[in-house]
């Protein structure tokens, strides 16, 4: 179990650190790097691991599915009845990741103690977990030292999720998905998340909402005054013959409009005055953008078929772009079909920090 705990973290199991030159920023990057880990072992201790894995290495994220890395935490921990780790000190240097032998030469050495149940006797995990910088500065985490851990891993967890979310019941899966997503989103906040109400308007039907009627042939929208998601079943349903991720690409946009709500995020039809007020057509990408985010989560636990994400895109190119004639700044601008996948896509292959869009 020590050593299980200790892998888990990258933990290099090496007598030192090599030293490395000293660094312009090294004092800052300390600091950013224990504030980093301190976050993540908060995670860990609240059996927060999904939205741990969203702290994860890029390269690491390559390889090991959000699947195997969040069960793995969950069985390690409750195993061996885990407790808050504590970081004691902070070198930099160069390291090598174990389980691809990728050589990194700035990395964060973070030494810690965790507490740990062992044959019903606490007893004190000392080691060391790295971080290394991701593309945009952040300090991020790599699960297991070695190959032949992250292959035990896969092989006992890779499995748990072997049905596509776009198997059943299409419309109620991804609902469930969605609102766990940001319920963990949130989790890393100080933002509060409340679920918004989905109505599903039944084929030749309509319902009266805080922004007016939603008849058959609406699609889908997103109502800020009564916080709702409104669907159009019939258009859902033939949309899902076609494309099945669209339509949970449909969803996922304007459940994404709650989520700007809850932010605080305004639509203005002039000049931005503040954060928070935005264009029509930035708001809009900006959905587009995070929907492309949550699919990513999706297919890292093995949700996603592989024809997924290229049918979602076809599909944003093929319906979704405003016409020629329509500004950019026009209220009610969505954005071409070009941007509108490239928004996506975006989204799919850099998470929300690609999100943050600016017309």
């Amino acid at each position: 179990m020590r050593r299980l705990l200790a892998l888990v973290l990258t933990i290099g199991l090496l007598s030192g650190f090599p030293v490395a030159e000293v660094w312009a920023d090294e004092e800052t990057d300390i600091v950013n790097a224990r504030t980093r880990a301190e976050e993540i072992f908060d995670l860990a201790a609240a059996g927060q691991f999904n939205v741990m894995y969203d702290l994860i290495h890029p390269d690491a994220r390559a390889i090991v599915p959000r699947v195997v890395a969040v069960n793995t935490f969950s069985e390690l921990y409750e195993l061996a009845e885990a407790g808050r780790s504590e970081v004691v000190d902070v070198e930099l240097g160069p390291w090598t990741w174990g389980v691809t032998d990728q050589e990194y030469d700035y990395a964060a050495a973070v030494s810690f103690r965790q507490p740990y149940v062992e044959d019903g006797e606490e007893q004190t995990l000392e080691d060391v977990m790295y971080l290394v910088q991701d593309d945009g500065g952040e300090w991020r985490w790599f699960f297991g030292s070695d190959q032949e851990f992250v292959d035990l891993a896969i092989e006992t967890f890779g499995d748990e999720n072997d049905t596509a979310l776009v198997d059943g019941d299409l419309i109620e899966n991804v609902v469930e998905d969605l609102d766990e997503f940001y319920t963990d989103a949130f989790g890393t906040t100080d933002l509060e998340y409340e679920s918004p109400g989905v109505v599903l308007v039944e084929s030749g039907g309509g319902v009266q909402t805080a922004c007016g009627p939603a008849e058959s042939g609406f699609w889908a929208f997103y109502c800020p005054p009564d916080a709702t998601v409104y669907l159009d079943e019939a258009f859902l349903n033939e949309l899902g013959k076609r494309a099945p991720f669209a339509e949970a690409f449909v969803i996922a946009h304007e459940w994404a409009h709650h989520v700007q709500t809850l932010i605080g995020l305004e639509r203005v039809q002039d000049g931005p005055d503040d954060w928070n007020e935005v264009f029509s057509i930035e708001l809009e990408l900006m959905a587009d953008c995070m929907s492309g985010e949550w699919a990513h989560d999706v297919g890292t636990r093995g949700l996603l078929n592989p024809e997924d994400i290229d049918q979602t895109i076809d599909f944003t190119i093929e319906y979704l772009g405003d016409p020629g004639y329509i500004d950019e700044y026009d209220p009610q601008a969505h954005g071409s079909s070009e941007q509108r996948a490239e928004a996506f896509k975006n989204g799919y292959d850099d998470g929300l920090q690609a999100c943050n869009i600016t017309i």
